[in-house]
């Protein structure tokens, strides 16, 4: 059985990589990206929507990867296959570095804070929480300033040293999300086994909010939840003037998506202003 299961996976991934990529050795191909330094960081922001509340600024760190001429995968082509082979740890570490040493280069972001996702394999690794230290110290990026991301299944999967190194990044100062929440009940299972400071709700709630009154209040009851306990909730996908609006008028903390503001590469980020204005 396990054995058929297995090459169920492999035909699945091999059906997978052509669809998305066409690399004959995604493995090899893969490998190379990290030798090479191919992949690339963007930012989106995560802006509030209440000044008035004085939360900071945040900034998602994206990913992704350079093929030739020119072109950029996206993460859900390469990412599956990541997964795969076991590799989202060695990603997770490269994006970590590689966004500190971007803040170091900008000699800090005054009242913003990083939103990192990382794999629930990478919170399982022994000495993650070293390394993250070790990039705290080392570009001088403060503990306050990291936000981890997961999503509510993510968590559910973790192993008990996952949920210890939580608690020891949580120790150093590091902040914990939890991404598509309310799709279902794992979400608040999840909120509760990591502390998280802060929720994304599900982007399928979001984006039916500005027209679909159920909708609406299920994003205003995980709001009020929230609000209850000192979460701070954030809304994804937003792409219309209406859900702003409706997200604003409900309480809800912060918003994210094309609405609010495209990513960019993050080299290229040097204000926030402009995606602030865009909510105001």
């Amino acid at each position: 059985m396990a054995r058929r299961r297995e090459a169920t996976q492999q035909r699945y991934l091999e059906s997978l990589v052509g669809t998305l990529t066409g690399w004959n050795q995604p493995e090899a191909r893969l490998s190379r990206a990290f030798e090479n330094d191919e992949f690339m960081l963007f930012g989106q922001s995560i802006v509030p929507l209440d000044a008035r509340r004085n939360k900071p600024f945040r900034l998602e760190i994206l990913i992704r990867l350079r093929e030739e001429e020119r072109n950029l995968t996206p993460p859900g082509a390469f990412l599956p296959i990541l997964e795969y082979f076991d590799m989202m740890p060695a990603l997770d570490r490269w994006v970590i570095e590689h966004a500190a040493s971007w803040w170091r280069a900008r000699d800090g972001v005054p009242n913003t804070v990083l939103n990192i996702n990382i794999s629930a394999d990478t919170l399982d690794s022994t000495d993650f929480p070293g390394f993250v230290e070790g990039q705290l110290k080392a570009c001088g990026l403060a503990p306050g300033a990291v936000c981890f991301e997961l999503s509510g299944h993510e968590v559910a999967s973790g192993s008990g040293q996952a949920l210890a190194a939580a608690t020891r990044l949580k120790a150093l100062g590091c902040e914990f999300a939890v991404s598509a929440f309310g799709r279902d009940a794992i979400s608040f299972d999840a909120l509760r086994m990591v502390g998280a400071s802060m929720v994304k709700v599900d982007a399928a709630m979001v984006r039916e909010s500005h027209a679909d009154e159920v909708a609406l209040t299920n994003v205003r009851s995980i709001q009020r939840m929230c609000s209850q306990v000192g979460v701070a909730t954030a809304a994804e996908f937003v792409e219309l003037t209406e859900t702003l609006d409706k997200l604003r008028g409900i309480g809800i903390d912060y918003a994210q998506g094309y609405g609010v503001a495209r990513p960019e590469p993050l080299p290229g980020i040097a204000r926030f202003e402009a995606a602030a204005a865009a909510v105001a």
